[in-house]
């Protein structure tokens, strides 16, 4: 048997398409974490490359490695990376300028944190308002233009700009779910793998679903540092935290992204912002047929953070923290105080736009302007 893994291939716009074209009968397991615990281990990834750039790939703690404003010039990745970097180095460097405060590294994290997802959401929320109004519907990845992106862009937004998105599953697994049939798909929590108690039982489902006979796991090559590892973890893609976002922060992401994901569950079907269709049908079908839960009036145990507590409110999630807005599956309706959609329509125009100008810098015809 033999196979690959990315942590990219789930989100990324024409990833389950191309997979198909090259590997129709592939059988394709989907590792789903839960979502807001992913989404800030991904910008942790990211604020560490903007702080420490080339040191993130050698220290789990870059941050503690820095001591002085030309070891952050030494360790660039590029000229945005480094002009950010110094910004932090002026704002953050100890009083004997020999290293970078924590506390105060941590107020940074915390506040990017929140503004690029809070920022993010705004958006994904009129895509959303218009995604309702539209038929046939588009795909959230079409309305915030993601696909047309060239691969330099599509990876700056993928890997700076699309924490939320990144953690809306059921998006993406509808997708995957519009090119494979559900019996060639696996779903699998990644909590359980991460302890030893409970990776037998998944790495077992795992065995049975590739047709594998299974006996044991060897836990001690899960559960123990390579030979080539520097620190002695397990698990060497690990990274320290410079600080723990709030729970108030954490609990407001999850009241977002619960109805969105609760689909999952198999159960809240009802809650897609549109009407009901193929890929979404097969979502549920396989979320029974992988067993993740027993009918489809019941939630799985398997995925506690899509799940509906007993008795909770109708969209199966917990409440959002005082302050904060209630969480829903619908966006407010568009006024026209707020900016034009950003369609896929929209951001197609841009694009012809974009090339129009690169083919006339290309003749040395100067670049029109506007009312030109």
């Amino acid at each position: 048997v033999r196979g690959e893994v990315s942590a990219t291939y789930l989100d990324y716009p024409r990833a389950a398409e191309r997979a198909f074209a090259l590997l129709p009968f592939a059988k394709v397991v989907l590792l789903l974490r839960e979502p807001a615990a992913r989404l800030v281990s991904s910008f942790n990834m990211r604020w560490q490359v903007e702080v420490c750039g080339k040191l993130t790939w050698t220290r789990r703690d870059c941050f503690k490695g820095l001591s002085s404003r030309e070891q952050v010039k030494e360790h660039a990745v590029g000229p945005f990376q480094l002009a950010a970097a110094l910004k932090v180095w002026a704002r953050c460097q100890t009083p004997g300028g020999d290293g970078l405060d924590a506390s105060c590294l941590g107020a940074d994290f915390v506040e990017k944190l929140a503004n690029r997802t809070r920022r993010e959401r705004r958006e994904i929320d009129v895509c959303l308002a218009a995604l309702e109004a539209d038929a046939p519907p588009l795909s959230l990845g079409r309305c915030l233009g993601l696909p047309i992106l060239s691969q330099r862009k599509l990876y700056k937004r993928m890997e700076d700009g699309a924490y939320v998105y990144r953690s809306m599953y059921a998006e993406h697994v509808a997708v995957w779910l519009s090119y494979f049939p559900p019996e060639q798909l696996l779903v699998l929590p990644s909590e359980p793998l991460f302890e030893r108690a409970t990776v037998e039982a998944q790495m077992s489902r795992l065995a049975a679903f590739l047709g594998l006979d299974y006996k044991e796991t060897n836990q001690e090559v899960l559960f123990s540092a390579s030979p080539a590892s520097v620190t002695g973890a397990p698990h060497e893609n690990g990274r320290e935290y410079v600080a723990t976002p709030p729970p108030e922060m954490l609990a407001d992401l999850r009241a977002w992204l619960c109805p969105h994901n609760a689909r999952l569950a198999g159960r809240r079907i009802e809650l897609w912002p549109r009407p009901l269709h193929n890929a979404q049908a097969r979502l549920a079908g396989l979320l029974l047929a992988n067993g993740l839960v027993p009918s489809a009036s019941d939630l799985s145990a398997d995925l506690p953070w899509a799940a509906a507590p007993p008795g909770g409110p109708t969209i199966g999630c917990e409440p959002a923290p005082a302050g904060a807005a209630a969480p829903s599956t619908r966006a407010p309706p568009v006024t026209t105080a707020q900016p034009p959609l950003p369609t896929a329509a929209n951001a197609e125009t841009r694009h012809a736009r974009d090339e129009g100008h690169k083919r006339r810098r290309a003749k040395g015809r100067p670049k029109r302007m506007n009312g030109g």
